[in-house]
C-alpha cells in the first residue's frame, strides 16, 4: 500500500512547518507530511523552532520547501494556514479544491513587529495548531482515505 502525502502550506512556511512538525509527532506510518512556502520571495524564520523547542525534546527533522503546484496537486491532502484579516487572497488560486482545508491561524509577522509580542503569538499559534493537528487525527489513521 502506498503512502498518503499531507501538505501544509503557508506563505512563510513558519506555520506550516510548525504542523509538520506536530503532525509528525502523531508517528503516522501511512502518511507522509511535508509543509512548503507558497510565496517564493518569503524569508525564513527560525522563532517557530525556537518555539517548538521549548514543548518538546525532540524536534523532527523538516526542511524549509518552496511551493511545487505539480508535487502539492499529488497530495491527498493540503491544508492552507493563513491569516484570515491579512493573507486570505493570499491563498493559492490553482489549488485543487476538493483536497484543499484552510485554517485560519494568525500570522505573527504581520500582527507585530516586536519580537517580544510576535514570540508570544507564536507561542499561541502553536497551541492552536497542535488542536487542529490533533481534531485531524482521526481522519488520518483511518482506513476509508
Amino acid at each position: 500500500m502506498s503512502k498518503h502525502t499531507v501538505y501544509f502550506l503557508s506563505p512563510q512556511q513558519q506555520r506550516g512547518l510548525m504542523a509538520e512538525i506536530w503532525a509528525n509527532r502523531l508517528k503516522l506510518p501511512d502518511w507522509e507530511i511535508r509543509s512548503a512556502a507558497w510565496d517564493q520571495d518569503s524569508f525564513y524564520s527560525d522563532t517557530p523552532i525556537e518555539i517548538m523547542k521549548e514543548i518538546m525534546l525532540d524536534i523532527p527533522e523538516v526542511q524549509p520547501r518552496s511551493y511545487n503546484l505539480e508535487e502539492v496537486s499529488e497530495a491527498d491532502l493540503i491544508i492552507a494556514l493563513h491569516d484570515g484579516d491579512f493573507e486570505q487572497g493570499a491563498i493559492p488560486s490553482d489549488l485543487p479544491s476538493q483536497k484543499l482545508l484552510r485554517w485560519d491561524i494568525r500570522n505573527p509577522e504581520l500582527r507585530s513587529t516586536d519580537f517580544v509580542e510576535q514570540w508570544a503569538l507564536y507561542q499561541e499559534i502553536c497551541d492552536e495548531i497542535a488542536i487542529n493537528i490533533k481534531k485531524l487525527e482521526p481522519y488520518f489513521r483511518s482506513d476509508y482515505i
